[in-house]
């Protein structure tokens, strides 16, 4: 019998926020930050919640291992090494900005290899086996998302609803009054 496979969710929080002015992760929407909010909607969906850049309440945090700040390709990589040493079979990655997460994201993303949101692109999945193609991805000197994911030949698939991604304090309210 096939079991499901077991993913890591993995948040993407370690940003500096510059755009946003202040940590973006503590900005409260409804109340809560929206650190919570990311967490929460996809916490159902997969076997363990991870943070990547930083510590929160008591979820795992994966701190980067570059040496030096490249973005949120360091922590799917670090994301994919935990997982690929832990047993997962895949991550799915969310940045900690954008909202609302779908509640069947993990669904929607499912298939054959890696995939992404046509327009949200650090909304992904992405097997655990991974890991080494972007360790020596990163090692060769890329640090560009975009580049990571036609490297890899990671699917497109549509966003089921339009998704709010806060980079500004405009967004930000955008999202709150959404």
């Amino acid at each position: 019998m096939n079991r499901p496979p077991r993913i890591l969710g993995a948040v993407l929080a370690g940003g500096a926020s510059r755009r946003f002015g202040g940590d973006k992760a503590l900005a409260s929407l409804g109340g809560a930050p929206m650190l919570d909010h990311v967490v929460t909607a996809l916490t159902p969906q997969v076997a363990e919640v991870a943070i990547c850049g930083r510590s929160w309440d008591d979820l795992r945090a994966l701190p980067d291992t570059t040496p030096e700040r490249i973005g949120p390709l360091a922590g799917l990589e670090a994301a994919l090494r935990f997982a690929a040493r832990a047993g997962f079979d895949g991550v799915v990655t969310v940045p900690v900005d954008v909202v609302p997460l779908p509640g069947n994201l993990v669904e929607l993303l499912a298939g054959p290899g890696p995939a992404v949101f046509e327009n949200q692109w650090l909304i992904g999945c992405w097997p655990a086996h991974l890991h080494a193609a972007l360790a020596a991805f990163l090692a060769a000197g890329d640090r560009r998302w975009r580049a990571w994911i036609e490297h890899c030949a990671a699917r497109r698939v549509a966003e089921p609803c339009p998704l709010h991604n806060v980079n500004t304090r405009a967004d930000w309210s955008a999202a709150r009054a959404a």
